[in-house]
């Protein structure tokens, strides 16, 4: 992996050698490309983050580089080194570019982010499925108390019953393929 990182910072250096902010930054990425992560967007949770912007053909005007600090941006690379410099851990990259010698490089450094940024949203969607259920299957205890309560209603909440049921059933369904989505992702290839 840490050759792959170097690859694309020595290209993205050399592409960009008229861009000075760009230059001071690479250098300082390839001084430690250890702390380097590509990713394929940025969080507000990352410590350390920036975002490069290496294009050949700009139709937008965007800049260069942006970094963040605790989400905070720092517009300026040196005053970003120096804040960097003092906090260990991993340095967040998302790279914008048109250049596909960079996408070609890029692509398989995304690839495990965005594998658990997958997970990530999957294990959220089954968490909020269980809770679901949980007041799913609430609902579907009332009803069936109050239709031994309330004979007069029997039929009324017989359909609030099977509406629950198929509510259930569909939620259960689609926790199951989730489940089996993840087990696969975590069966050796």
């Amino acid at each position: 992996m840490r050759e792959e990182i170097d690859k694309l910072l020595i290209y993205l250096a050399r592409l960009t050698g008229q861009v000075a902010p760009l230059q001071i930054i690479l250098g300082y990425l390839l001084s430690d490309p250890t702390r380097v992560r590509f990713v394929p967007s940025l969080d507000r949770d990352r410590e350390l983050a920036m975002a490069i912007s290496a294009h050949r053909r700009i139709e937008l005007p965007m800049a260069p580089w942006q970094g963040y600090i605790r989400g905070v941006p720092v517009p300026d690379p040196v005053t970003w080194i120096q804040a960097a410099r003092a906090i260990r851990g991993e340095i967040a990259v998302r790279v914008s570019s048109d250049d596909p010698i960079v996408l070609q490089l890029l692509n398989p450094l995304l690839a495990p982010e965005r594998e658990r940024h997958e997970r990530v949203l999957m294990e959220d969607r089954m968490q909020n499925l269980r809770q679901e259920l949980d007041r799913a299957l609430d609902l579907y205890n009332e009803v069936r108390h109050l239709m031994e309560i309330d004979q007069e209603r029997h039929q009324e909440l017989e359909k609030f019953l099977s509406m629950a049921e198929r509510e259930m059933q569909q939620m259960g369904q689609e926790l199951a393929q989730l489940k089996q989505r993840m087990n696969q992702g975590d069966a050796p290839a």
